[in-house]
Parts: C-alpha cells; structure tokens; sequence
C-alpha cells in the first residue's frame, strides 16, 4: 500500500492546509457557515483516510474533532478563542505526525497518549468521562431519541448499536453497494432509507448518482458491525447508543419535579402577549425546549407532535398530561417511479447542467527540473542559428533561413513561456501560513492586528517562492514585535485599537514583487544612530554623516538590532540580515521605507523565475563576463574627467549621487592594460547597500541564459554565481557582484 500511503501523506497536508485557513475564517467568524462546512470536511475526510492504516491515536483525535465540530454545527457550542487555540493544537500536532509518517513510516511512540490529551482538552467538561448513558444517542445520533413509538418497541430497550451511513454519491462507479452493506450488518432491527437531500424534478434526476442516507440500528456490538463497512470508512459514523424501555407515559413528569417546573413554564410563555410574528417565533422557540427537556429526562418524544401542541399554553399542557392523542404516522421514505424510458433530450440536458470538474495533475520537481533544462537549453541553440544565418548572405536561401529563424524564434520562445507556466505557482503558497502566524502572536503580545492580503493569485516560479517563504515570515513577525503597538498605546497616539498589516503581490518588469507595510511606531533614524554606534558598527562622526534613509536600512547589517531584550520572537540582530542575505541570493533585491509615528514598507523584488537568467554581457581583460540583469540600474560611458580619485579609491557622480567605482579588472585579479580611455563602460550595479560603478573594458549584448552553478573543485570559488553559454556557443562566467564587493 506504499502508493496509497504517499497520496495519504500529501492529501494530508492539503487538507490540514485547508482545515487551518477555514479555522481562521470561523474564528473571525463564528456564523461562517461555509467556513464551518469546510472545516467539517477536512476532518471528516482525514478520519476516513487515516482508519485505512494502522494508526488508531490518529484517527481517534480527527475523529474527536469532527465531534467537536458536529457539536458547533448543531448549535450545542459556540466557537471561542479557547476553542480555536484548542482545534488549532490538533492540526499542529497532526501536522507533526504526517511528517513523522512520511520519514519513518509510523506514528511516535506517544502518539496514543498525545491524542488523549488533546481530546479531551478539547472536550473539556462538555463531554468528560462521567457522560450519562444516553450521550451516544443524544450527541452523535440525535435521530434515535426521536423514535417513534412503534420504531421503539420494534428495536427494544438496551444497548444497540447506531449506523449513520450517507454513500458517495459515486458510490456505484466504485462497485459499492448499500443495501449489500446492511445485509452483512448482524441483528440488524431498524433501517430507515431516506432523501439525503431534496429530490429533483424527475426530468432531472440523475439515476446514476446515490441521493440516500441510510440509517440503522443493530442488536450487535460495535466490533460486530464495523467490519461491514470496512470499505467505507469515510463514509459512515457507527456507535454504541443505549435506549430506556418505554415508560406508560412518556411524556408525564413527576409533580414536583425540575422537570415539571420548566415544562409549566414553557407552557406559561405560549400566553404571554405579543404580535402574530413574535408568537410563532415564541411558539418554536418553546418547542424546541420542551423537546429538549422531554429528551433530557429520558423521555423523548417526536418533535412533529411536540410542535402541533404549542399551539397554545392548553393544548401543551394536555399534551403533556395526557400523551399524544394518535401515534404520529412514521414518515414513509420517499420514493420515485422510473418511466420505461427516459425522454431523448434528458441526458443532453443533464449533460450542459453538470460542470466538468478541473482535474491537477502532480508531477515531481524533478522532471519540471529536467523540461526547464531542457527548454534553456534549446534556447541556447537557437540562439547560435542568427550567426548562420547572418552568414548565408543575401540569396534566396538566406531569405528562407531568415523566415525559418523567426518562426523557429517564436515557437521557442511559446516554448519557454509554456514550460515556465508549468512551474509558477499562486503566491498564497506562501501567504496561507501567515493569517495563523499573525493571529497567534498577536495574541501572545496582546495586541490586535488586522492582516490584509492582496495579489494572492499573483504566479511566480516555485524555486522563488520557496526562496520567499522564510524571509516573508521574519518581516511579519518583526511588524508584529517592534512596528505595531499595543492597544493603550495606540490609543494615547489617537490611533485605531486595531494595527493594520498590509502583505500584497504583484508583478512588476518581468519580476515578483511583494510588500509589506505597516501602521506601527515606524523605525526611527536617530535610534538607529545610536544603535550602530552601540554596537561598534560605525563610529559616531560616520553615523551622524549618514542621511535618514541610509539610517533606516541599518536593519539590514548583520547583528544590527535595536530590541531592549531578546526573545522568541526578535532581539538577535539575524532576522532582516537574513531577509537581506535570503533575497539576493536569489537575484533580488530589498528596499525598505518608514515614517515615525507612521508605519514602515518592506519591498521584495525579486525576479519571475530561476530557470532562465537574462545576463548582460561585459569584457575585461579579453574574457567575457555575464552581470545578472536584476543588478543592472544602467549601462553608460562616463568621461575620464568626471572621475576623481581619492588616494587609491575612485568616485564618480551620478544621478545626482557620489558613488564609489571600482574596475573590474582589479575585482578579478586581472592586469590593468595602462592604455588611456576618454571614456568608461560604467556599469551601474544596484546593490543593497546602494549603487556602485563597476568599470569595464567593453559592454555587450543582454542574453538570457540558463545558469549553471560551479562544480567540482571550483564549487567553493566566490565572486562566481555560475557558467553559462551564449546564443554562439561561447562559454561565460556570471559574476556574483556582492561576492565581489
């Protein structure tokens, strides 16, 4: 079962991903149907999977939260943030046991008695272990205690056995068969077959789709039973369910009694005055309380029949002294009567009403990898075809050449947009984790954050937003810790309680762009004056001369941090060197902005995909050199003159700017030539720390290629981000220019 048991491990995670973000949604939302629903599903479904293997304290704790959740949808509990914290403690921990499965095949050793103690934390004195006898039947199957008379004394008094089985509407494509079940089903007593949900128009129904719930009651254990629907785990709710023999009158209550009590006062509500709209409201509400009263002492009746008798504060007293008049009729299923045939233009009609459903298709990295490879590489080759053609002159066969190029260029080029398609992924890959990382740790630092996203569905490749997973979630936290402030600050600044985090994505000039912002304290410049003094980063004549915007990017230097204490969260100077350091590596870049008082913006550029870099070409010393295009904010000739030299430094002013030159014949080792230039290839790199002019001896074609890193003996060689081959078969080495620098 090894196959079955990998999709078990990734179907698992897809639906703890999906449990986690509709918790979320609840939370916010206690009424959320939908979000409820979902949630519901999710635990259903990894019930039903995980009873397929050997791992009980699983199935046991996914099993106790969709209890939890039955519980919360029919309205016997309200979601709290206690409960949520409670819910969310079994996804994690379920989340732990899908990795342990998946590294060593099995559960840890205290998985039973970690389940335990998460079931009942999420119990709590709800349910506890002092449960009166008829739980089963009241909480798990509310169906049985609204047995009819006749039904009752059919099935008998005692210990039974409850089957609540609603099949896959598919259920006959997968060779199932429920009635075939039942029959396997030992001293089966009672089975009711019913509509699971209103039936169609019969010009709509669909006869080869299951539209039946089937409900049961068995004479035999649980253990008896189970196996029959061993096949259908995910499908059915079986359990132990005790009924009491039926008293003379069910319905009379000891004179008295609490019970009594609470009866004469449901019955003293119905005569309360009111309008035609507030007395049928009343007249449900009493009810349902009275039903529930009945049930709770042990003497449950049919709620149709309850209901006829609030018609007035009489009728139920009557009622209830006397016991119904007539046993209501038990509600016969319903059922539908095939014509011989169907009429010619059903299965056409059916057909255009039926969506057909998206289908995914999973495919290893791996073999993405290798189509990637392969498409750059053709990419390569035809580039070599422009040099041929150029060379075939001017005749006919030129010309054909010249057609087959371009047509050869564009089917290439869909090529490589098709193949780069298959690897983009949504950015929510990576914001789906941060609505929990912000909702947990505001509540650990009493704050209250609303968390805003935008640009969900924007693509990037999969090796970027793997890149951008752990730096997005250090800038989150680090707004959470320093940026917004706690509510009492907040509102002696005259702010709302609430601080608001901004994630948004988009793309920008062939690149991923993502932003974060704030509406926090901001990051102020002087502080960071004298923190980087503090910390021997700059001397203090240097840090007074920096400007605030230099100032405010102090947050990035290695071990740089302005935090009074350390803590989980932040204090160790790492997170944004790491953010930093994260982003270039991947040929991005990071900028940051804040306003005291105001708020801060992160921005990640960073570039589509990994796959394919688009290079600038440059010489020096004789040898060809590639400079990532993400590093390259211009390319221009800059005269001899407007270079000064400051003993063995250079300078030279552009954009309004004084930035520091180097040439990159002395970052490579490589001889100066010594010949006089009137001008300068300055190629302008844009880096984190600012711009630098980097001089070289000439400035070529832009080319994308595909990147090969350093192997071998040359693996630890810096300054070096890989090898690449150009369109005519020359061979380059990309420069890592911070690496360099």
């Amino acid at each position: 079962m090894s196959e079955l048991f990998d999709q078990f491990v990734v179907e698992a995670r897809e639906l703890l991903e999906s449990a986690g973000a509709a918790l979320l949604a609840l939370e916010r939302d206690p009424a959320d149907r939908a979000a409820l629903d979902e949630l519901f599903r999710a635990f259903h479904t990894l019930k039903g999977a995980s009873a397929l293997f050997d791992m009980p304290p699983f199935t046991r704790l996914v099993h106790a939260g969709e209890d939890t959740l039955s519980q919360l949808r029919d309205g016997r509990r309200v979601m709290t943030p206690e409960l949520a914290d409670r819910l969310f403690r079994v996804l994690d921990q379920c989340a732990r046991w899908v990795a342990a499965l998946e590294e060593a095949g099995a559960l840890p050793a205290d998985a039973a008695e970690v389940a335990e103690g998460l079931r009942r934390g999420l119990f709590g004195e709800e349910v506890g272990a002092a449960a009166p006898a008829s739980h089963g039947a009241a909480e798990a199957f509310p169906w049985v205690v609204e047995l009819t008379g006749e039904e009752r004394e059919t099935v008998g008094a005692g210990r039974l056995t409850a089957i609540d089985y609603r099949p896959d509407p598919e259920c006959f494509f997968t060779g199932d068969d429920p009635l075939a079940l039942f029959r396997r089903v030992p001293d089966l007593r009672l089975l009711r077959i019913e509509p699971a949900e209103p039936l169609p128009p019969l010009a709509q129904l669909d006869p080869y789709r299951c539209v039946l719930r089937f409900r049961a009651l068995s004479g035999a254990g649980v253990e008896a039973v189970a196996p029959a629907f061993r096949s259908v785990p995910d499908q059915v709710r079986i359990g132990a369910v005790t009924l009491a023999p039926p008293a003379t009158n069910p319905l009379a209550a000891p004179p008295g009694s609490l019970a009594a009590a609470m009866l004469e006062e449901q019955a003293r509500i119905l005569d309360l005055p009111g309008g035609t709209a507030e007395r049928e409201a009343r007249r449900a509400a009493v009810a349902r309380a009275v039903a529930a009263i009945l049930t709770a002492s042990g003497r449950p009746t049919d709620r149709g029949a309850v209901v006829s008798a609030c018609g007035d504060a009489a009728a139920l007293r009557r009622f209830l002294a006397e016991g119904p008049v007539e046993k209501p009729a038990m509600a016969e299923p319903q059922s539908v009567a095939f014509p011989a045939a169907l009429p010619a233009a059903l299965p056409a009609a059916l057909a255009a009403a039926t969506p057909v459903p998206r289908r995914a298709l999973r495919v290893e990295p791996e073999r993405m990898d290798a189509l990637m490879a392969l498409v750059g590489e053709l990419s390569v080759v035809k580039g070599q075809l422009g040099p041929l053609v150029g060379r075939a002159g001017d005749g006919e066969l030129a010309r054909d050449l010249k057609l087959f190029a371009a047509r050869l260029d564009g089917l290439v080029g869909d090529l490589r947009h098709a193949a780069l398609r298959l690897r983009l992924l949504p950015v929510a890959r990576v914001f789906d984790p941060l609505p929990r990382l912000v909702r947990d740790t505001a509540r650990r630092l009493g704050k209250t954050v609303g968390l805003v996203l935008e640009g969900a569905e924007t693509e990037a490749d999969k090796d970027i937003l793997d890149v951008l997973g752990e730096p997005l979630l250090h800038l989150v936290r680090n707004a959470l810790d320093h940026g917004i402030e706690t509510p009492d600050r907040r509102a002696a600044l005259g702010k709302p309680l609430a601080g608001t985090l901004l994630v948004r994505a988009f793309q920008d000039k062939g690149g991923v762009v993502v932003e974060l912002s704030d509406d926090g304290a901001g990051i102020d410049p002087a502080a960071m004056r004298r923190a980087a003094v503090a910390k021997g980063l700059l001397e203090p004549e240097a840090a007074a001369a920096l400007g605030d915007a230099d100032a405010v990017r102090l947050v990035f230097a290695p071990g740089f941090s302005t935090a009074g204490s350390v803590s989980d969260l932040s204090g160790r100077g790492v997170g944004m060197d790491a953010v930093r350091a994260a982003v270039e590596r991947a040929g991005g870049r990071v900028e940051i902005a804040s306003t005291p008082g105001s708020g801060t913006l992160v921005r990640l550029a960073l570039p589509l995909t990994l796959s394919i870099t688009r290079v600038v070409v440059v010489e020096a010393a004789g040898a060809l050199y590639g400079i990532p295009v993400a590093l390259v904010g211009s390319v221009q000739r800059v005269e001899r003159s407007r270079i000064r030299a400051v003993k063995r430094a250079e300078s030279v002013v552009l954009r309004g700017r004084v930035m520091p030159l180097v040439r990159l014949r002395r970052l490579l080792g490589q001889p100066d030539d010594g010949r006089p230039r009137e001008a300068e290839c300055v190629v302008l790199a844009e880096l984190g720390d600012g711009p630098v002019a980097v001089v070289a001896d000439d400035v070529g074609e832009r080319a994308d290629v595909v990147l090969r890193p350093m192997g071998g003996v040359l693996r630890g060689l810096r300054g070096y981000a890989g090898t690449a081959m150009l369109g005519d078969g020359r061979l380059i080495l990309v420069l890592d220019l911070r690496e360099l620098l």
